[in-house]
């Protein structure tokens, strides 16, 4: 392409983007920092493609005066074919391969997210199990001989995830001589939820095993 043409194209998008954020010449003048008299027509000539040469700095103060950032401008001018085929084929291909990196990159975020919400999700199963393993023959003496089929203990399981839970968000954050106080108001605000419509002295013990081992995992330097 003519270097005459490529200026009339420069010149084009100049004023298109200056008409589209409201701008006078004048206006644009004197971000230029021309004179009064003499920056109207410089304006003018810069948009026709009048100039021999743009310079840079000149460029930069056009657009920032129309608050249009610079790249974005450069970029759409080569899609445009201001600047020939062959560059505009280069970026045409460089915004290709760039998208596709972009959905490779989010694609692994993805999948390495999932791998590690499973892993968490792994890794608080294995507590519980722990958990109800210690809890359930400490509470089964406390239930009613009257149940042989021991249809209740699946409530306190559940107690049990939600005081899991519970100490999860109580521990975050907070530092080692805050926690007791803040797992135990957790566990405090659950059993006035609803865990005290079951056996109380089952609850207790419930409760005083999972607290135990619970803070036993707690690291020493602070939150877990």
């Amino acid at each position: 392409m003519k270097n005459d043409d490529f200026l009339r194209q420069l010149g084009a998008r100049l004023k298109a983007e200056r008409k589209k954020a409201g701008l006078s010449q004048d206006t644009v003048a004197r971000a230029l920092g021309q004179t009064a008299s003499s920056g109207h027509a410089y304006v003018s000539r810069l948009e026709q493609g009048k100039f021999g040469d743009i310079g840079f700095v000149m460029l930069m103060r056009y657009l920032q005066a129309c608050k249009v950032p610079i790249g974005k401008f450069v970029l759409e001018l080569v899609q445009s074919g201001a600047f020939g085929e062959a560059e505009a084929a280069d970026v045409r291909g460089f915004t290709s391969e760039r998208q596709v990196s972009n959905q490779q990159a989010r694609r692994a975020r993805g999948k390495l997210l999932y791998e590690k919400r499973w892993l968490r999700e792994a890794h608080d199963a294995d507590i519980i199990a722990k958990l109800w393993r210690e809890v359930l023959p400490a509470i089964q003496p406390l239930l009613p001989l009257s149940d042989p089929t021991r249809r209740l203990l699946a409530p306190y399981l559940e107690g049990v995830r939600t005081l899991y839970r519970a100490w999860k968000q109580a521990v975050r954050g907070t530092k080692r001589h805050e926690v007791t106080l803040a797992v135990e108001m957790a566990f405090d605000r659950i059993e006035q939820a609803g865990l005290q419509r079951l056996v109380p002295a089952a609850v207790r013990k419930t409760r005083e095993i999972v607290f135990a081992r619970l803070m036993e995992m707690v690291p020493l330097g602070g939150s877990t």
